[in-house]
């Protein structure tokens, strides 16, 4: 395993630090399943030390997961390579193999883990799922018995007596990432300000990822093994017609309901290839809760939380956000998390005619404040909410007053209201100026244009707000009359923003 370098008082370099980061982060996203995320961070940990152990096995297990067995085979073989008596590492490139159709390049690994460990059950498991599916039932079964799986042996007996099994078709399952947010056109202007006492308003892997095509990715040494639809060789056989008579008498059972059936040992076994994922050798961290534990040390510095800068005033995540705060900041504090430094905290109010009225902006934590002091705060989003930075530039923007989370002292704003005979008053608030504004969202933002002979209508549930020379109107959707839905037109010339829930 790669060593770690330490710097003076023994404190380990950036590299290290950042390397320990991405490997612990990326850990945590493949225990919760989200694969591609955790590959992401994998990835990078393995560019910053290639040659770390944990890091190989932690990003073979991903792209196995995504059906990246090519490149999983690449990491597993070195690993094999460097570790050549580690029995785990042998059974992780059997399965890796075993998943293309390489049946003997599997077998080979397979035989070399049992040889390696006699009592590794989950080897003789993969062993005899593997002669199984080359037609080597009588070699299967003896394996399956030293894995203590009995229901399969008995499969593998029936087998040699003369029923019939299919191999399954195969899948690679393909991950498609998400298209990236395309960001509306700067439109002109919008007029409209009557509501806020304004005489006039003022002005992530792209395509599916390599390897999980139609063309599954194979070893050309091997070219896979026949059908299983063949009468059974070994053992206990009939012969000439009378044992093809015998497997048209019974009813064709897969090769996926015998792995299935597997099981009876102590410790549970893999029921078939599309539950089996390859394991961490015992010598390194594993990322179970309650099995294996990572050093305190090692792990406090690698979990901290990212912080924003001078440089970097908003620094996003995917579960919040850190404002740095040199000045003053407009922020809400729902979700707050802890904050550095000496900041002071002032209830802010809303405004109108570009003074202070007074009633508050917001309620509760939900309360819009005024931050003033030197120093880092840090929130996490809801649940179904995500947050969304963006600079105003030249143009001003009419949003809905719940999604404006924060925004820089340099942005001034107007508090105000689209009026409604069928709904409650809709609450907005109008920005403008030079600086930049956290967007707090239900989904994507996208927008809709709005032109002059094509007016636009948006649920409430997806309006953000919009920009240009806009005239609002509330508006009930058709539907239940009892719950009526609520809708803004948008007329004139502009762009509606909405936000559009990820599924």
């Amino acid at each position: 395993m790669a060593t770690t370098r330490v710097t003076g008082r023994g404190q380990k370099s950036p590299v290290d630090e950042e390397f320990l980061k991405q490997l612990y982060q990326g850990g945590e996203l493949l225990t919760q399943g989200r694969v591609p995320e955790a590959r992401q961070l994998l990835e990078r940990a393995h560019q910053l030390q290639p040659r770390n152990e944990k890091g190989r096995n932690l990003l073979g297990l991903a792209y196995f997961k995504l059906g990246l067995f090519d490149r999983a085979a690449e990491l597993y073989e070195a690993l094999v390579r460097d570790n050549p008596v580690d029995a785990t590492l042998r059974v992780n490139l059997g399965l890796v193999y075993l998943k293309t159709n390489a049946l003997q390049r599997a077998m080979r690994e397979f035989e070399a883990a049992t040889e390696l460990q006699p009592d590794h059950k989950k080897a003789h498991n993969y062993l005899g799922l593997a002669l199984a599916q080359a037609g080597e039932y009588g070699r299967a079964r003896e394996h399956f018995l030293r894995a203590g799986s009995d229901v399969m042996a008995d499969k593998m007996a029936r087998a040699i007596a003369g029923e019939r099994f299919t191999r399954p078709s195969r899948s690679v399952p393909a991950y498609q990432a998400p298209a990236p947010a395309v960001r509306p056109a700067a439109p002109s202007e919008g007029q409209w300000g009557a509501q806020f006492g304004l005489d006039e308003a003022p002005s992530t892997d792209g395509p599916a990822m390599a390897g999980t095509s139609d063309e599954e990715p194979r070893f050309a040494e091997d070219e896979g093994p026949p059908a299983l639809t063949q009468s059974p060789p070994g053992e206990g056989a009939g012969a000439g017609n009378e044992a093809a008579g015998h497997v048209e008498a019974h009813s064709e059972t897969s090769f996926a309901e015998v792995s299935a059936a597997g099981g009876g040992a102590a410790e549970p076994l893999p029921e078939s290839l599309e539950g089996a994922t390859p394991e961490l050798p015992s010598k390194l961290l594993a990322f179970r809760p309650g099995v294996d534990v990572p050093v305190l040390t090692e792990l406090v510095p690698a979990l901290a939380l990212a912080g924003a800068s001078q440089v970097e005033p908003f620094r996003v995540g995917p579960h919040g956000f850190s404002a740095y705060v040199q000045g003053e900041l407009l922020t809400r504090l729902d979700g707050l998390v802890a904050f550095s430094g000496q900041l002071q905290f002032q209830p802010e109010m809303k405004r109108f005619r570009g003074r202070a009225t007074d009633e508050l902006f917001g309620e509760g934590m939900d309360q819009l404040v005024r931050v003033i002091g030197t120093g880092v705060l840090f929130l996490e989003s809801a649940e179904s909410r995500g947050f969304l930075v963006v600079d105003l530039g030249d143009e001003g923007a009419y949003l809905l007053e719940g999604c404006v989370f924060a925004f820089e002292e340099a942005v001034a704003f107007e508090n105000g209201k689209v009026p409604s005979d069928v709904l409650p008053d809709l609450d907005l608030v109008y920005l403008r100026g030079q600086g930049r504004v956290v967007l707090r969202l239900s989904g994507s933002l996208r927008s809709v244009a709005v032109s002059g002979d094509a007016p636009v209508t948006v649920p409430l549930s997806h309006l953000v707000g919009w920009q240009g020379k806009v005239t609002p109107r509330v508006v009930v959707l058709p539907g239940n009359d009892e719950s009526p839905r609520g809708a803004v037109e948008l007329s004139g010339e502009g762009f509606a923003l909405i936000a559009l829930p990820v599924r």
